[in-house]
């Protein structure tokens, strides 16, 4: 685990800089013997650009910091999470899906939709459903410094208390994306940072056989689910899909035995395999 406070950008730019230096002393043939040292030093730099920036974006990686994306349990219980909204008509429609099943979720909402719709996500309070931050604006948080990272989760969570009355302790960045600097800030906040381990890619629209199938293939016991109910705040997607996959994604993953649950019954509440 990183515990020094720079952003990505900074370790990319550092790195950039030793891979020109290695290139430039391969060469101009300086430092070749006994090996070709240059070249050596701009592989190792690339190597570690690679793998600096699979840290940020893949969402079992915890060499930023601790995040949670699924949970090795005994017990054959799944999370299904919803990103990007709200987003009517179709996160109600979500919930009315939900109701039908009495299945629990947990939402990922963007502070922005959440000022804009505020019914809609007292509804998925009232309803049982958890709610997480995902920032004001759906806003890449590799790209903002860290006052704007600090608005971003700040405003999102005072918009969710003036429509719920309750503080959210769950955050997914946008896209997942996250570095050292992302992580101290959520860690300040006590905020758990909560990825996926299994992805639908539902926002592509592919159909919703190749949701549903994406899906049930990959769930395991303790799985968290990545679908999404809005479209950042473009707010102009269709999500009928992801609304009629989830009905059936349920259906299928009940006949198998699962049992719904929120993201803190999957990360509190479940007994794990390691005790």
């Amino acid at each position: 685990m990183f515990d020094i406070k720079i952003r990505l950008i900074n370790m990319l730019g550092l790195l950039t800089i030793i891979v020109l230096i290695g290139l430039v002393l391969d060469y101009r043939n300086i430092i070749k013997r006994p090996m070709r040292i240059g070249m050596g030093l701009a592989m190792l730099g690339i190597t570690a650009g690679i793998f600096l920036t699979l840290s940020a974006v893949l969402p079992e990686n915890h060499v930023f910091g601790r995040v949670f994306s699924n949970k090795e349990t005994t017990q054959k219980v799944v999370a299904l999470t919803f990103d990007d909204g709200p987003y009517p008509p179709y996160t109600g429609q979500v919930l009315d899906v939900l109701k039908e099943y009495h299945v629990p979720a947990t939402f990922f909402v963007v502070g922005q939709n959440v000022e804009k719709y505020p019914e809609l996500v007292k509804r998925i309070s009232v309803e049982g459903h958890q709610l997480g931050n995902h920032t004001y604006h759906h806003v890449d948080l590799l790209k903002v410094d860290r006052k704007v990272i600090a608005e971003e989760i700040d405003n999102t969570n005072k918009a969710i208390v003036a429509a719920t009355g309750i503080s959210p302790h769950l955050m997914r960045p946008p896209h997942g994306f996250r570095d050292p600097a992302v992580m101290e800030m959520m860690a300040e906040r006590n905020l758990k940072v909560v990825e996926w381990s299994v992805m639908s890619r539902d926002w592509t629209n592919p159909g919703v056989d190749v949701i549903v199938e994406r899906t049930v293939n990959k769930v395991k016991n303790g799985s968290i689910v990545l679908l999404h109910d809005g479209d950042g705040i473009t707010s102009q997607a269709s999500r009928m899909q992801s609304v009629e996959a989830t009905r059936r994604i349920i259906q299928i993953l009940s006949a198998q035995g699962y049992r719904f649950v929120t993201v803190d019954e999957i990360l509190d509440k479940t007994e794990d395999v390691k005790g």
